[in-house]
């Protein structure tokens, strides 16, 4: 009896595991895993980005354009990471007086990071460290500014190769 539950244990917890492997096969065939073309978790989804430097995106409410300047590692890997992002206001100003949060997840898994720290360049870009991808996968980097009494959010999603 005793060594049925533990194998039916070892089943579940194997199976567990598996959930969260980067190299789990995808559901579909025709799933090629993403841009680098492994099979890695949730790097089917439409919003994946393919990172280039100085990348730029609308927030969500038009107040605000987020340029991704650099990252480092380039493209973003598996560890931490080091982002400079510059905001830029609605006539592409640059703005020296942000505030920021920025939370690293993966929207697949629901897998959080460790808290992002953003200190101020003084030149309109922040610098965002560490943004710590713990896994392969796809990674979203969810971030609100706020300037005065304007604020705005975007997202970049990036597929994580292990």
């Amino acid at each position: 009896m005793r060594l049925a539950a533990l194998a039916i244990a070892l089943a579940a917890l194997s199976g567990g595991l598996a959930a969260c492997s980067s190299n789990s096969a995808p559901a579909d065939p025709q799933d090629s895993g993403g841009a680098d073309g492994g099979n890695v978790v949730g790097c089917d989804d439409p919003k994946e980005e393919t990172y280039s430097a100085n990348m730029q995106q609308a927030g969500a409410s038009s107040v605000f354009t987020f340029v991704l300047m650099s990252s480092d590692p380039a493209p973003p890997a598996n560890d931490n990471n080091t982002w400079v992002v510059q905001l830029l206001d609605a006539s592409g100003q640059p703005v020296t007086n942000a505030t920021f949060t920025a939370k690293a997840t993966m929207p697949t898994m629901t897998h959080g990071t460790t808290p992002v720290t953003i200190m101020p360049n003084g030149d309109g870009t922040y610098t965002f460290t560490p943004l710590y991808f713990f896994m392969a996968g796809l990674w979203q980097v969810a971030i609100t500014a706020t300037s005065g009494s304007q604020k705005d959010t975007t997202s970049f999603y990036f597929c994580v190769s292990g």
